[in-house]
């Protein structure tokens, strides 16, 4: 997790303080909850009901997610669904992040068969990836790649101020890995600063790539299209064509939906250490529409959060679950 370089005093000075390890770590604390919508009202499903599963999933604002540190505490989830033998489950990827601990942000597998109730992903070491020799790993996005049937597990090794790394791991079978290096930033030499990847494939078959970039003392939703979802030229980067409104994106993830695509977006209005959760469609990944009323607010009394942070959802029928991260007393 890092912090956006504009409107930033507080949480700053608390990452690092955190980070560098105190007596009295920070009250809050980070975890994940789930929330249900109708996904038809945000132009995502269809009248169709859901997958019995997906429609048996609960809202709860404190969901049970081991972490290898033992803590329980996460940030970046990032599920992807897949058929079993015995019906389905959801895979996903989280960083823990202890008190604010950023050197933990190593992304591990979980997985449940109820949405609601998680174990560690069986044979999966537990981080998948160790911390770097500085800063730390951050932002994981799981997806299935349907030309080749591999997962793959995109994210980002920061390692400032030198360079950071999109780093590509591919798998057959989520247990055995490969890593790849699939774009690196040269942060030393002006390389813009990215957080929060999220590839998705089109229905015009080029997997897009989804970031906000944090260069200009700003933050801009950005994208690009490779053809094979494996190479990446990062000079055809562009600007997503979307009005925020006064929202100040940070954190994303993009789900495919019945009619189209949603973008689940963590940002701010006024304090970046208190986020919403916004929503944007769009029909073609390349327009999108914002929708201006919180999907989720931090102010509302039953969710319990100081913040919302990067979340992650799945659309089936007239459903749309959402599972997300948040800092909490």
């Amino acid at each position: 997790m890092i912090a956006p370089r504009k409107r930033t005093i507080a949480l700053p000075i608390l990452l690092a303080v955190a980070a560098c390890g105190t007596d009295r770590p920070p009250r809050l604390q980070w975890g994940l909850g789930v929330q249900t919508f109708d996904a038809a009202a945000l132009g995502l499903g269809t009248a169709d009901a859901p997958d019995p599963w997906i429609a048996a999933i609960q809202p709860a604002t404190r969901l049970k997610v081991p972490t290898y540190d033992g803590s329980g505490q996460l940030v970046h989830p990032d599920v992807l669904i897949e058929p079993t033998a015995d019906g389905a489950r959801a895979v996903m990827a989280i960083t823990p992040y202890p008190f604010t601990n950023n050197r933990f942000e190593n992304p591990s597998l979980v997985e449940t068969r109820d949405g609601m109730q998680f174990t560690p992903f069986p044979g999966a070491e537990s981080p998948l990836v160790p911390a770097p020799p500085i800063d730390h790993n951050d932002d994981p996005d799981l997806r299935l790649d349907p030309a080749s049937g591999d997962h793959e597990l995109l994210y980002l090794e920061t390692l400032r101020p030198d360079r950071q790394t999109l780093v590509a791991l591919r798998s057959r079978d989520l247990v055995h890995w490969t890593r790849r290096d699939a774009i690196v930033y040269d942060l030393a030499h002006g390389a813009p600063f990215i957080v929060s990847p999220a590839a998705i494939v089109g229905d015009d078959g080029a997997t897009h790539l989804f970031y906000v970039d944090n260069l200009a003392m700003t933050t801009a939703i950005t994208t690009l299209v490779s053809a094979d979802g494996m190479t990446w030229d990062p000079a055809t980067a562009s600007r997503v064509a979307i009005d925020l409104g006064g929202v100040t994106a940070w954190h994303i993830d993009v789900i495919r939906g019945a009619h189209g695509y949603g973008m689940l977006i963590s940002g701010f209005d006024a304090e970046f250490a208190h986020q919403n959760l916004y929503l944007a469609t769009s029909p073609d990944l390349v327009t999108w529409t914002f929708r201006p009323a919180p999907l989720l607010a931090y102010t509302d009394p039953e969710l319990d959060v100081a913040t919302l942070y990067r979340s992650t959802g799945v659309v089936s029928g007239n459903l749309l679950v959402v599972w997300y991260s948040m800092q909490h007393e």
